[in-house]
């Protein structure tokens, strides 16, 4: 969800407004049916209301002032329902690097969907793998402390930072930055440091 939010947000205040709208709408159509089991099981107060209400108000094409408080919102309730985890996987390094584990490979995966022939055919797809790789990047900020105390921040800074040349933005350049060849190897070097954990 909130990678798909962090891209939207992106686009929307780049001017490509009707860019960001399937993004807006991924967290509800998407994301939130598979989740709304567990966390009704949580007893976490059921948000798909307001997914839906703030996807149909970035819309209607406002200037994105308009929307930012609700944007805050929204992306403080999601991560507090992210936060119903026991206190010792929030705290766990190994669990936080098999989180932005999971969000790298999907990322990839993504890629892969908006490559064919050496040009972008599928951009949305492109716009999504930014998105999950800004946010497994956000997940290592929030960890920041843990990582540097295992002696890993740095590694992974320096490997997120080779990772995103790929997305340099969130409109996809004209052409690929790297091969999906090219961003697997980019990408193993942060997949060792994680995976060590």
């Amino acid at each position: 969800m909130l990678g798909h939010l962090e891209v939207a947000k992106e686009l929307y205040t780049e001017g490509a407004k009707t860019a960001s709208y399937p993004h807006f709408g991924h967290p509800y159509h998407e994301v939130y049916p598979g989740i709304a089991p567990a966390l009704e099981s949580r007893g976490i107060d059921a948000f798909d209301t307001e997914l839906e209400a703030f996807s149909g108000k970035v819309q209607q094409g406002g200037d994105w002032s308009e929307v930012e408080q609700d944007y805050a919102s929204l992306r403080e309730t999601i991560l507090s329902a992210m936060a119903d985890v026991d206190d010792g996987l929030e705290q766990d390094a190994g669990f936080q690097a098999k989180v932005q584990l999971a969000l790298l490979k999907t990322a990839l995966h993504e890629y892969e969907e908006a490559v064919d022939d050496g040009e972008f055919k599928n951009v949305v797809e492109y716009q999504d793998g930014r998105g999950f790789v800004l946010t497994a990047r956000e997940s290592l900020e929030r960890h920041a402390d843990m990582f540097r105390q295992a002696g890993a921040y740095d590694a992974l800074v320096e490997g997120y930072d080779g990772l995103l040349e790929a997305w340099p933005t969130a409109k996809a350049p004209e052409s690929p930055v790297m091969t999906v060849g090219e961003l697997s190897a980019a990408m193993f070097p942060l997949e060792a440091e994680l995976g060590k954990f």
